[in-house]
């Protein structure tokens, strides 16, 4: 393109994309607190008790972590531009100065200000105004009047404020809480009677905005509660019971017409009073509050319809929610299945090479010399004659010779070989040579053998933790639904108010989660409702805080508990016992009793005693099965270089269901006392470490309330053997396991004891 074609061409500028504004306040906390200032305005304005009243409010806010940079300039300048004075100054300093005071202290101290501590900084604050009138000149009556007035009422309004602005408006209230906004409804309507300009009343505005917006967004219930509060606090200001009619027949007439559209709801509002000027004009009902009526039924006509459903309608799409989440945990579960049928794929592949058979035996010994010896032989072709074939027979014995006793003579020569072989002492060390490497092989196959024997028994542990963790996450977890709304309902008859309630499981493996205020957590009467609700017996195991609330976490509560004793002694002259035992609880039903005996005493036995019990707990904590456990503790004890022999006896617990689960290898008899009965579960497995193959002792015996089980290393048993443990445990008659194990411990010594010592009772009782 030429030069001159280039001019007309124009650039256009590419324009940077708008950065998002930045609001100082978002517009919902901005509005939130435009509405505090204004009412912080009305409240002030009216007359003897606006300063009582700002100050209540004036707690509610601080208390509802309002900005007090904001809010106390509000409060000042809203009551003394109804009292200006240099008094009215002061008066309005101290609370300022005393809110500032006690948050700061709390903030130092890193805690939340409770609502009693307000309370009374609200009464401290008034109690300057308070006396300083009375003394000059005022009502001692009046002086008390707002004092209480101001306590009381910053009591209900940082309830209120706490309630709408902290928690939010959508979590049903507490019947404190709407103790609170009633009476604070009933005092807002007395300060909009209290503001009368050229005939205007803003009480009757409130009442046809307030009234519309309960009427549609919160119901019957709600709506006439308002009317009556709100016109039993106009009454007072009024003087005449016609306000307190005039709400109630205003909200019926609004809730009749409720189902056609909420312009006639608005004109039934007119109407009512249209009738009421008509009626009681003689009464001072003039035609001005027929337009505060239509302006406030106006302003709420206006109001996007987004806008009141956001703040009255239910939560969207919680079922949408639920099953998103449901999703994501059936889709967590299958991929951790498949991950587990990986594993156990693995498992069984190097199971099936280690069930292989041995290619090292005389037979290819005797073939590989055959092929490689008498093949490149220069007369093989006599001999290959004389055999009709090759010379693997003729060489078997010669290669068994080998393989037994690591060298060949010429007694182990068939006669074939010594009468026609001129090379039968080369063949001979050929043959032992061969047989050393086969030897070789057959120890790194033998370890390589053990080793993917190993490796196959820990995959199968891992793939059943998965396959465990699988069917965890396979459980499905409910929220919005009937039983969570029966749990906030019944919660809120015993004035605890429940956010987010999100259960899981039936049965014994019920769980349930919900968000209660930081003062709730610890009421008792919260699990035994959502016990009541689910159809559980529930308990709480965790209290997760989260700044002014708290997430309570509950689960099945466990039918038993185990107590448990022990009694111990080492061996005389040594530093340590060699013996080592282990109480663990690996979840929060289980309960797990571990003791090992190491071979010997002394530091060295405490030592192989320590590492059998630590892997022990190990395994359990990751969720390994029983028999594995034991297995694979043997296997890892045997692959030490030095000897570790230990014994493992390990008693778990279900709290639940009161099951006993006993894993015994090389340990002394573990005694079980039921009710008038004692059973003895002997092992007759090596201890761990000895023997590679060894298979530890499982079983499973269901145990209850009042049963007790003894473990006792061999120091004890050896002395007391099985008549002795058992017609001890008769003689003592006690339900005390440390009682009975100290017993046990000084029979066995006073029968002459010397080896270490250890005696673990254990017993499990009903909750």
């Amino acid at each position: 393109m030429s030069l001159p074609a280039m001019a007309g061409v124009r650039r256009k500028r590419m324009r940077a994309p708008r950065s998002p504004r930045r609001y100082l306040l978002s517009p919902s906390r901005a509005a939130a607190y435009a509405i505090a200032v204004a009412a912080l305005v009305l409240l002030a304005s009216v007359d003897d008790l606006g300063g009582a009243l700002a100050l209540g409010l004036f707690a509610g806010l601080c208390y509802a972590r309002l900005n007090m940079l904001l809010v106390a300039p509000a409060y000042v300048l809203s009551v003394i531009a109804f009292s200006p004075s240099v008094w009215t100054l002061v008066y309005v300093a101290v609370p300022v100065a005393v809110f500032a005071v006690v948050y700061f202290i709390f903030h130092r101290l890193r805690r939340n200000v409770h609502i009693l501590f307000t309370t009374a900084a609200a009464l401290l604050a008034e109690l300057p105004e308070a006396v300083l009138s009375t003394l000059f000149g005022g009502s001692i009556t009046a002086g008390i009047l707002c004092a209480v007035l101001a306590c009381s009422f910053a009591f209900c309004a940082q309830t209120v404020c706490y309630a709408v602005l902290l928690r939010g408006i959508k979590t049903r209230f507490t019947p404190d809480e709407l103790i609170a906004c009633g009476i604070s409804a009933a005092v807002f309507a007395y300060a909009a009677a209290e503001a009368r300009v050229q005939g205007f009343v803003l009480a009757f505005a409130l009442v046809g905005f307030f009234g519309m917006l309960l009427s549609h967004g919160a119901g019957g219930v709600p709506a006439f509660a308002f009317a009556v509060l709100a016109g039993m606090g106009g009454t007072l200001s009024f003087g005449s019971p016609l306000f307190l009619a005039f709400c109630a027949v205003s909200v019926a007439a609004m809730l009749a017409l409720r189902p056609f559209t909420k312009w006639a709801s608005a004109a039934g509002a007119v109407a009512v009073y249209a009738l009421a000027w008509l009626v009681f004009r003689e009464e001072g009902w003039g035609w001005e509050n027929l337009i505060s009526t239509a302006l406030g039924a106006g302003v709420y006509l206006a109001l996007p319809a987004g806008l009141v459903q956001g703040v009255f309608g239910k939560r969207k799409g919680t079922v949408a929610l639920n099953g998103i989440v449901n999703r994501s945990r059936s889709e967590l579960s299958a991929r951790l299945t498949s991950v587990s049928k990986v594993f156990c794929d693995i498992s069984d592949t190097l199971r099936a090479l280690d069930s292989g058979e041995n290619r090292y035996t005389p037979e290819h010994l005797a073939e590989e010399v055959a092929k490689n010896y008498c093949g490149r032989c220069a007369e093989r072709e006599g001999c290959f004659a004389a055999l009709g074939g090759s010379t693997v027979a003729v060489l078997r014995p010669m290669a068994e010779a080998a393989m037994n006793r690591g060298k060949v003579t010429i007694l182990d020569m068939p006669p074939f070989i010594t009468s026609r072989c001129g090379k039968m002492y080369n063949l001979a060390s050929v043959t032992a040579s061969a047989a050393e490497a086969y030897r070789k092989r057959i120890e790194e196959a033998g370890g390589m053998s053990e080793t993917k024997r190993l490796m196959s028994e820990q995959f199968a542990g891992i793939s059943l933790v998965l396959d465990s963790l699988a069917r965890e996450c396979g459980e499905k977890v409910r929220f919005g639904e009937e039983t969570q709304e029966n749990i906030a309902t019944e919660l809120l008859k015993h004035n605890i108010v429940a956010g987010e309630i999100v259960t899981g499981g039936e049965g014994t493996s019920s769980v349930v989660a919900l968000t209660v205020r930081a003062s709730d957590a610890g009421k008792l009467v919260l699990p035994r409702i959502v016990s009541s609700c689910v159809g559980a017996e529930l308990e709480t195991v965790a209290v997760t805080p989260r700044g002014d609330e708290c997430v309570i976490h509950l689960a099945a509560r466990p039918v038993f508990e185990v107590a448990y004793g022990c009694a111990e002694k080492r061996r005389a002259g040594e530093n340590v016992s060699g013996d080592t035992k282990s109480v663990l609880c690996p979840s929060r039903r289980r309960r797990l009793f571990a003791l090992s005996d190491g071979m010997g005493s002394g530091e060295r036995a405490a030592s192989a005693s320590r590492n059998a019990i630590a892997m022990v707990e190990n395994f359990y904590r990751a969720g390994f099965d029983n028999a594995i456990i034991l297995t694979l503790v043997n296997k890892l004890l045997c692959l030490t270089s030095e000897e570790n022999f230990s014994s493992l006896d390990i008693a778990v617990a279900d709290t639940v269901t009161g099951g006993l689960d006993i894993i015994k290898m090389g340990a002394a008899p573990t005694f079980v006392r039921h009710a008038g009965s004692v059973e003895i579960i002997s092992c007759s497995a090596p201890p761990a470490g000895i023997i590679e193959r060894a298979a530890p002792l499982t079983l499973r015996r269901q145990l209850y309330d009042g049963d007790m089980v003894l473990m006792m290393s061999d120091g004890v048993y050896d002395v007391l053997d099985e008549d002795g443990v058992t017609a001890a445990v008769e003689e003592i008659a006690t339900a005390n396991p440390q009682i009975l194990a100290d017993r046990l411990l000084e029979r066995a010594l006073s029968l002459g004891a010397k080896d270490d010592c250890t005696v673990l009772v254990l017993r499990l009782f009903a909750r």
